[in-house]
């Protein structure tokens, strides 16, 4: 199989192409070198020939290697790396002038089918092809392009199929997303169009498939071209039966409101739209969006350009990661929001249009991407569909955050005192930065229920009306404000009467919130006398302050990895060593349950060398990554039982499946120990030890792990995803993913078992510890101690208060004699009605 080798200038812009490369292989067995950058930190930009050589060498084989560069040096770099090499090997290692982006997705593409050599480069030098011709029949192209000298023959080989979109929002940023990675599959050259309309846009980039702007019921036209055309729209047709991986039952609260907009509102009101729920009375903080002002300059080194471009790319990469994952502890679904914009940032289509505008046009890269940008934000606001036109200003925030790193400006929403925040429009971005304790509400003169800045808002519960009108821009700051996010109304400067009216609504809004939070610190006791442990899942200090607000027990799972991702070198064992003290003397005397790194296959560390991994879920992640990595794995070990000392720290092996695996984490660990007491360093005398269970055979081998663990942790995410072999986040099996399955249950029970017969406690970590109905059986089941995200604790807490033990054990036995999850949910919804808490 041809293997592919990568040179360019920035490591950050191979790392992102070598990613998109990788989506659109899926599982093959290509293996993919980087040869990037420089070892300098002050001068990270550059290629060596040293490098490109033992890259080479790497991933030889026998059927070829083909070797993409950017500009200027890699080439003279490529070109020497050569001559290091035995002229067996030379032979058989093609260099190629394909455009970077491109050229290397269509020869990973290529090379995963098993293509020979000459194939897979000639592939790679034609990636730009189909870009053209789209762009030229949008007229996006000038006579700066190279056109084709005659038009291309007409394929005689092309399938069709017609799909009709019954997504009740459309082809929107979810599903469009979707059906990128499922066309991406594919080898063949496949084409999307609306039904009667002639323009096709290529089904590989999500930012041509989103602009389409394809509406519920809406017919689309999908055209395949290649040997795998037939495989490629049987797929696409299985996702459109499957509503692109969304669910017809998508609660209430994740489905947009409807517009309450009227020309009628009470006297000294405003009427806007209702986009989040609640009442807020307080002072305005305006904000002003200012655009960054983008100058045109030429310039004589393009490659310096492209460097500056992937720098500043992979930094906005790395917040919006950081977003996302905040945002995802809580709220899943709307987290996907955030790779929707992580799509646009490595969309090829985009970034090649970058490329090329830089390369013909001379230009400075601040100005090439802001042509893109509005491009594509003309192409969203030129829609007839209103959700699909509010993705405009997903794109415009996308590219003023890009814009801003190239600049080396500051773009910080930060309201420092409490108030309702007042401006014209407000990014996706910014709305999930912003604090809930300081915005009391938000008020804007554009938007929609339907954009993701509102949908954001009622997922961190702050009330919003939007699309109020130009009045908003007269709003002067610490002018009093009331927002009514149940009707849609703002009250810019209210009377008395008005103020006193909303002040006794927003008290009665808040009751039912603030008698919870008052009784979430209070232990979770069951109505006959049993008490349940509920702690926190956190991922870093600003966590556990929210876990103590919420009334955490304590930390059922510190995730380490917050310390290891989005950077360039791994933490040493100090930088490790203040971070899981500061946490521990926040929780004070609190139980603290500290992980172990848990990255490796599909969460790859930047600064660790590892092959790629056909399937990342079942392969060298986790404790399999720091048996082999002691290097990495002594250094926290070290810094948790020097934080240990003084607090009630806990260590938790994860993705332990076999005793091996155990014993030599053990004996790592004991190791460490007898290190620190012969340097005289302080430790506690004894430190519990514990283990993940997060795959079957370390569920059904539970009795052979009691006698040596000081304790377990189910992580149910995993263990319901490897029981029914369906990979989260995949959602055409998204069906199969409920903890609350039978088969996971039962695994459940053998843990508990086998722990209460060697005097061992089992706590669940994962998902299922928040779930309302899952809860009771947990209990049920015999599990003490649940452990969930912090805003879950306080209705938690409360749902135990009003459950008994013997019920609860009812319902579990009752649970595992049943077939189905949906058979499972069914039955506990008819049990928690009994006692007033019916969850339809």
């Amino acid at each position: 199989m041809v293997n592919i080798v990568l040179v360019s200038h920035s490591s950050l812009l191979a790392a992102g192409i070598v990613e998109m490369m990788r989506m659109v292989m899926q599982q093959s067995q290509v293996s993919i070198a980087v040869a990037a950058g420089a070892d300098d930190p002050s001068h990270p930009l550059g290629t060596d020939a040293a490098k490109i050589r033992d890259a080479i060498e790497d991933v030889y084989s026998d059927d070829g290697v083909l070797v993409l560069m950017d500009l200027g040096s890699a080439v003279l770099s490529a070109e020497m790396a050569l001559d290091f090499l035995a002229e067996e090997k030379r032979n058989r290692v093609r260099l190629c002038a394909a455009p970077l982006v491109e050229g290397a997705i269509a020869a990973a593409i290529q090379a995963s089918l098993g293509a020979s050599l000459d194939r897979v480069a000639a592939e790679a030098e034609g990636a730009l092809s189909g870009k053209i011709e789209s762009l030229s029949q949008r007229g996006g192209t000038d006579a700066a392009v190279p056109q084709p000298s005659a038009a291309p023959p007409v394929a005689t080989d092309m399938q069709q199929v017609r799909l009709v979109v019954e997504n009740r929002l459309g082809l929107h940023a979810r599903p469009a997303a979707l059906f990128v990675q499922t066309a991406g599959r594919f080898q063949s050259d496949i084409r999307v169009a609306r039904a009667h309309d002639s323009r096709q846009v290529n089904a590989k980039s999500f930012n041509a498939v989103a602009a389409l702007g394809i509406r519920q019921y809406d017919e689309i036209v999908v055209s395949a071209t290649g040997a795998d055309a037939a495989e490629a729209l049987a797929a696409l047709q299985r996702l459109a039966a499957e509503k692109f991986g969304e669910a017809d039952d998508v609660s209430a609260d994740q489905q947009p409101l409807p517009p309450l907009r009227s020309a009628d509102a009470p006297p000294g009101a405003l009427r806007g739209i209702a986009a989040s729920p609640g009442y807020a009375l307080g002072r305005a903080v305006v904000l002003r969006n200012v655009e960054p002002q983008v100058e045109r300059l030429a310039i004589t080194d393009p490659a310096t350009e492209m460097a500056r471009f992937s720098v500043a790319l992979e930094a906005v990469r790395s917040r919006t990661r950081q977003v996302r994952d905040q945002i995802a502890r809580r709220h899943p679904y709307e987290a996907a929001i955030f790779d929707a914009y992580l799509m646009f940032l490595s969309d090829p289509d985009v970034l090649s249009r970058v490329q090329q505008i830089v390369e013909r046009e001379r230009v400075n890269v601040e100005w090439a991407w802001q042509q893109v940008v509005q491009d594509a934000v003309h192409a969203f606001e030129s829609l007839d569909n209103d959700y699909m036109r509010a993705r405009a200003v997903d794109i415009r925030d996308v590219g003023v955050q890009v814009l801003t790193q190239l600049l080396g400006h500051t773009a910080v929403t930060h309201v420092d005192q409490p108030g309702i925040v007042v401006v014209d429009d407000l990014s996706p971005s910014d709305t999930a930065r912003l604090d809930p304790a300081n915005v009391l509400g938000i008020c804007t003169e554009r938007g929609s229920s339907t954009s993701h800045s509102a949908i954001l808002a009622r997922t961190l519960g702050i009330p919003a009306v939007v699309g109020v009108g130009p009045a908003v821009a007269h709003v002067r700051p610490e002018t009093p404000l009331i927002i009514d996010g149940f009707a849609g109304l703002v009250w810019i400067d209210p009377d008395e009467s008005v103020a006193a009216d909303y002040a006794a609504k927003l008290a009665q809004w808040r009751v039912t919130y603030e008698r919870a939070q008052k009784s979430s610190a209070a232990p979770a006791v069951t109505r006959d006398g049993v008490g349940i442990e509920v702690a926190a899942n956190i991922g870093n200090l600003e966590d556990a302050r929210a876990a103590l607000t919420n009334g955490a027990d304590g930390v059922g799972l510190l995730r380490t990895e917050f310390l290891f991702l989005d950077r360039t070198t791994a933490p040493d064992e100090d930088e490790q060593f203040e971070a899981y003290r500061a946490i521990a003397r926040l929780m004070d005397q609190r139980p603290v349950v500290i992980r172990t790194l848990d990255v490796g296959g599909d969460k790859p560390l930047p600064y660790l060398r590892m092959a790629r991994e056909d399937n990342p879920f079942l392969g060298q992640r986790a404790i399999r990554l720091c048996l082999e990595r002691p290097d990495l794995f002594k250094p926290q070990l070290r810094a948790i039982l020097r934080a240990a000392a003084g607090h009630r720290i806990r260590i938790m092996v994860p993705m332990i499946a076999d005793i091996g695996e155990w014993r030599r984490a053990r004996s790592i660990l004991d190791e460490t120990i007898a290190e620190l007491r012969n340097r005289g360093v302080p430790i506690p005398d004894h430190v519990d030890v514990g283990m993940m269970v997060e795959v079957p055979s370390a569920a059904l081998l539970a009795h052979i792990f009691a006698p040596e663990v000081d304790f377990f942790s189910i992580g149910s995410n995993d263990l319901t995803q490897y029981t029914l072999a369906a990979e989260r986040g995949n959602a055409s099996v998204a069906y199969l993913q409920d903890g609350l399955h039978p088969a996971v249950l039962i695994q459940i029970r053998q843990v508990v078992q086998s722990a209460e017969a060697a005097g061992k406690w089992v706590s669940v970590c994962g998902e299922l510890a928040a779930d309302r109905q899952a809860l009771p059986i947990l209990v049920g089941l015999g599990v003490k101690k649940l452990s969930m995200s912090p805003g879950s604790i306080p209705q938690a807490k409360e749902l135990v208060r009003q459950l008994t033990l013997r019920d609860v054990q009812q319902w579990a036995n009752q649970a595992l004699t049943l077939e189905s999850a949906k058979a499972v949910r069914h039955f506990i919804r008819r049990q928690l009605a009994t006692i007033g808490e019916y969850e339809g």
